[in-house]
């Protein structure tokens, strides 16, 4: 069995909210001109109790758009959609279960090599999986 990564819950919810661009963590210009790109940090323990423990799970969203507007539009509209998305019905995802999600306003981050304008914004998952 292998363990889903947060940022494939997050993907989910984007996909589920219409925002089914390609999901990447490294866009090529020439095969996705447009993508939304997740990338995963790390687990952080924030507490232990005997059979589980709690943290959170930073996902980085990358928004990449041709135009500056387009990009400052789908990032806010993602932000939104992944903060009102009802968690509930997919907060059981082995050994993950969702217990909160925070996001971070979006932000214009860079304009990348090929000249296209990538927006930003962190959504925070706390989860709790089950320890031995």
């Amino acid at each position: 069995m292998s363990i889903v990564r947060v940022a494939n819950l997050v993907s989910k919810c984007l996909v589920d909210g219409d925002f089914s661009n390609y999901f990447s963590k490294v866009p090529s210009a020439v095969e996705y001109p447009e993508p939304i790109v997740l990338v995963e940090g790390a687990f952080t323990r924030e507490s232990r109790i005997e059979s589980e423990e709690r943290g959170v799970v930073p996902i980085d969203v990358y928004v990449v758009r041709e135009v500056a507007a387009d990009a400052e539009a789908v990032a806010i509209a993602c932000e939104q959609w992944v903060r009102a998305y009802g968690w509930e019905r997919h907060s059981e995802c082995w050994p993950w279960r969702v217990v909160g999600v925070d996001t971070f306003a979006p932000a214009f981050d860079v304009r990348d090599s090929s000249g296209r304008y990538v927006w930003k914004f962190t959504v925070t998952v706390t989860v709790v999986r089950q320890v031995g």
